[in-house]
């Protein structure tokens, strides 16, 4: 610690004075008071990791529902035009469902815990209706044109492929416990409606 020394004003010069404030400067503590570290806040790279996740997250979820929304008319007049419609429809519903698994699959990790499981979840209920109904589109195409209990098995298997679906068509209710997430959701282009 610096002493104060009283000096007559008159004996300091330029010289005096220059001097004087070169030991003032020197004579401040080393241990100055540090400023508390301030929190990152959240950087702009990983905003923008956040909202390019979300936008892949919601887009394959969206062209499922898009894909979905076009699935072809069950028709027929006949057990086997009505065969080869319902067949028509599992394939188209199995080539979306693939699809979504393949969207999903490709996703890099979440930039956060939570959009992670959010993913697992949904990649496990499409994966299961993708899987349900390639069976029952096996099965149906596998018996004779004129078996109508063929014909309720594979409508049955689409019924429970469409169960697991509807469970998961939401993915910005899927990480709203995720603040970032769902504020990376809220620009993300493909979780508009």
């Amino acid at each position: 610690m610096c002493a104060a020394h009283k000096t007559p004003a008159g004996l300091l010069g330029a010289a005096g004075i220059a001097l004087a404030a070169m030991v003032l400067a020197g004579c401040a503590p080393d241990s100055a008071p540090q400023a508390a570290p301030v929190a990152p806040s959240p950087s702009v790279a990983d905003s923008a990791a956040a909202v390019t996740w979300m936008n892949g997250f919601c887009g394959a979820v969206k062209d499922f529902i898009d894909g979905n929304n076009k699935m072809p008319s069950a028709s027929g007049e006949t057990v086997e035009a009505i065969k080869k419609s319902t067949s028509d429809q599992l394939g188209h519903y199995a080539a979306i469902l693939t699809k979504t698994v393949d969207g999903l699959s490709a996703l890099p990790a979440s930039p956060v815990p939570a959009g992670e499981a959010a993913k697992q979840e949904f990649l496990g209920k499409y994966t299961s209706a993708r899987d349900k109904t390639v069976k029952a589109k096996t099965g149906l195409d596998a018996t004779g044109k004129n078996d109508t209990a063929a014909q309720g098995r594979a409508v049955e298997g689409l019924i429970a492929a469409q169960k697991d679906t509807h469970s998961a068509l939401d993915p910005v209710a899927a990480v709203l416990g995720a603040p970032e997430l769902k504020t990376a959701a809220a620009t993300a282009e493909r979780c508009r409606p």
